[in-house]
Parts: C-alpha cells; sequence; structure tokens
C-alpha cells in the first residue's frame, strides 16, 4: 500500500513491513514511523498500492470554518423548509376558511354590496344629523348677534350650547371619517376574498 500527500510524499512500503509508513517532509528530511505524517491528519491522502496505482483517496476533514459554514447552511435550509411549510399551512387554512364561508364568487360580490349600503346609510344619516347641527349653530350665532345687549347669564348660555353643537359636529366627523375606513376595508377584504377564492378553491375545483 503507497499513500501520497501534498506537499508531503507518504507511501506504504511493500507488504514485509506493513504499516511502516515512509514520508518526506517539506525540507527533504525522510521519516518512518507506523502512524501516518502528523500534518496528514488535515490533508486529503491518496492511498496507493505498491506499484503505484491509485486505491483510494481520503478527504481531508473539514476545518472548524467548513462545520460552521455547513451549519449555517443546513440552519438555513431549516428556516426556509420552516418558511414553506408555514405558508402551506396558512394556505390551507385560508382555503378552508373561504370554503366553509362563501359557494361562489357572485356570493362574496353580494355580502360585499350589502355591507357597503349599510355603511353608506350610516353616512347619510350621519350628514343629516350634522346638517342639523349645523343649522343650530347658526340659529345660536343668530340670537347672539341679534341679542347683543342681552345679560352676561344668556350670553353665556349661547356661548355653552354654540360649544356643546361645535363638540357634537366634530364627534360626527370623526364617526364619518371612520365609516369611510370601513367601506374602503369592505372593498379592499372582498377584493382579496375574491381573488384568494378563485386562486385557492376555484383552480383547485376538477
Amino acid at each position: 500500500m503507497l499513500a501520497l500527500l501534498v506537499p508531503l510524499v507518504v507511501f506504504l512500503i511493500p507488504p514485509l513491513d506493513a504499516g511502516i509508513y515512509r514520508w518526506v517532509d517539506d525540507s527533504g528530511v525522510v521519516h518512518y514511523s507506523t502512524t501516518p505524517p502528523p500534518s496528514a491528519a488535515h490533508r486529503e491522502l491518496t492511498i496507493l498500492d505498491t506499484e503505484g496505482r491509485q486505491r483510494e483517496v481520503r478527504p481531508a476533514p473539514p476545518t472548524a470554518a467548513d462545520r460552521e459554514r455547513a451549519a449555517e447552511a443546513r440552519e438555513r435550509e431549516l428556516q426556509e423548509t420552516k418558511r414553506r411549510e408555514h405558508e402551506q399551512a396558512q394556505r390551507q387554512a385560508r382555503e378552508r376558511k373561504l370554503r366553509s364561508a362563501y359557494v361562489n364568487v357572485e356570493e362574496i360580490k353580494q355580502q360585499r354590496d350589502r355591507r357597503l349600503v349599510m355603511v353608506e346609510r350610516t353616512l347619510m344619516l350621519s350628514g343629516q344629523q350634522e346638517a342639523t347641527l349645523q343649522s343650530e349653530i347658526e340659529r345660536i350665532t343668530a340670537q347672539m348677534r341679534n341679542n347683543s345687549q342681552a345679560d352676561e347669564q344668556t350670553m353665556q348660555r349661547y356661548r355653552e350650547q354654540f360649544a356643546d353643537l361645535e363638540s357634537r359636529i366634530q364627534r360626527e366627523w370623526a364617526f364619518q371619517r371612520r365609516q369611510r375606513e370601513v367601506h374602503a376595508e369592505i372593498m379592499a377584504s372582498a377584493e382579496e376574498d375574491i381573488r384568494d377564492f378563485e386562486q385557492l378553491v376555484m383552480r383547485a375545483q376538477p
């Protein structure tokens, strides 16, 4: 058996001395031992037979950096696998939810339209309430202008009524903003449901 190592030359001398290694170090010094040279443990080792033919190649063991890179690669692969499994579970859960909620796309649109009508009606009523409050403010303003000589107690009552009306109008405006947000949310949610229903449910049907 003969073993070669670069830059060292490592080989096993003929069978009569089987198990004895003869190797030459980088300085050209010849060594004999019953074990491969110490540096061979960290390098690729080519094993030759007694006629110099290659019998096997023993790869160099991984370095600490190699092991760290391999561990990082395994961790990345594990995380990617978990991510794909999580996404698959989410798609399956989404499909089950859509199947239980809707029969077809038309039903999604019908539910969307019913909810939109309710929001629009609420907005209309709030707008009417706002208009009533504005009319009251105009009435109080006219009274304050026409009764500019009224006593302080009367004027204070006008100011309190005016402040209350303004506060109520502010609340109506805040309510209307929220209702418009709800309107947009209903539209966006319906669009998402329609898209997912077509992709996850309809495409899965035979």
